[in-house]
């Protein structure tokens, strides 16, 4: 019965660390997400701020407001981002994005738990 018992709550707590990964990829469940992507020497950025802030960088030229919504909560989606993800799979997905000569990667993404996660990756330490 001890047995039992002990296997019930081991996959209970299996199951509610899947529910919380899942739902933490989502911008809603978020409090900051900021991607940055350097490709041929031109930064791409793509910022959120909860409450409702969204701005796209691509070298000088931002964008504000619904176009930029549109624009974080793609790549945001695209890339999966839960607290599991590993830097190199955050690359190839941004690689699928049309960013194919990535040089470096850089991701900040604060959960609604305020826990801050960061991925960095630089083509020179390959």
């Amino acid at each position: 019965m001890v047995k039992n018992s002990i296997w019930i709550v081991i996959l209970v707590c299996l199951l509610s660390m899947h529910a919380h990964a899942v739902k933490a990829s989502s911008l809603e469940n978020s409090f900051s997400f900021k991607c940055m992507v350097m490709v041929n020497g031109v930064e791409h950025e793509w910022e959120f701020s909860s409450p409702n802030e969204f701005e796209v960088e691509s070298g000088r030229e931002v964008v504000k407001g619904e176009k930029a919504e549109r624009e974080v909560i793609a790549l945001f989606q695209h890339l999966q981002v839960t607290e599991l993800a590993r830097a190199e799979d955050l690359v190839k997905s941004i690689k699928s994005y049309g960013f194919d000569d990535v040089e470096r990667f850089e991701l900040k993404w604060m959960d609604a738990s305020g826990r801050l996660y960061t991925w960095v990756w630089d083509e020179v330490d390959e």
